[in-house]
């Protein structure tokens, strides 16, 4: 299990490696053809910014396994012990329910756009929603792991 998840999040690290790049080589490429060879493209504006979603959700995820998230934790640390455990469970629990809404959107946007082609890019539409319903499992396991740490610290304080 620990390498199937660990080569899961090689494969997170590498996609968000690889949309960055994507985005970075599409911006030059657009303008050094426009204003060195006055021959822009004219698909590199739009993979340049669906490469942008994925490289955000991406993002967000690598952000989320880091724990790395901007957090305001100064109310929270002044709380007793048990108010900030069943806090931390409310939070994961909430994430749960972000990731079900997330989920369940965006699993009907990649089915209602799959058949929408794209102007400039050869892809569907679809395509671009895809990292919606990814993202949302992906956070969901992440919501869960952490919940059972929670779970599982409590029952060990609760049974020395």
């Amino acid at each position: 299990m620990r390498k199937l998840l660990a080569l899961g999040e090689r494969l997170i690290d590498a996609a968000a490696i690889a949309a960055f790049c994507g985005i970075f080589l599409c911006v030059i490429a657009q303008v050094v053809l426009r204003y060195v060879f006055n021959n822009p493209l004219t698909w590199s504006e739009e993979l340049a910014r669906y490469l942008f979603i994925w490289c955000a959700f991406l993002g967000w995820l690598v952000a989320t396994r880091r724990g790395s998230h901007l957090a305001m934790t100064f109310v929270v640390e002044r709380l007793p012990r048990p108010a900030q455990a069943a806090l931390a469970v409310l939070t994961q629990l909430a994430t749960l329910l972000f990731a079900w809404l997330l989920g369940s959107r965006g699993f009907l946007l990649v089915r209602n756009n799959w058949d929408v082609e794209n102007v400039a890019v050869p892809f569907n539409l679809g395509v671009v929603y895809l990292i919606e319903p990814i993202a949302a499992a992906v956070i969901a396991l992440y919501a869960l792991a952490a919940l059972g740490e929670l779970l599982r610290g409590a029952a060990s304080r609760a049974h020395p």
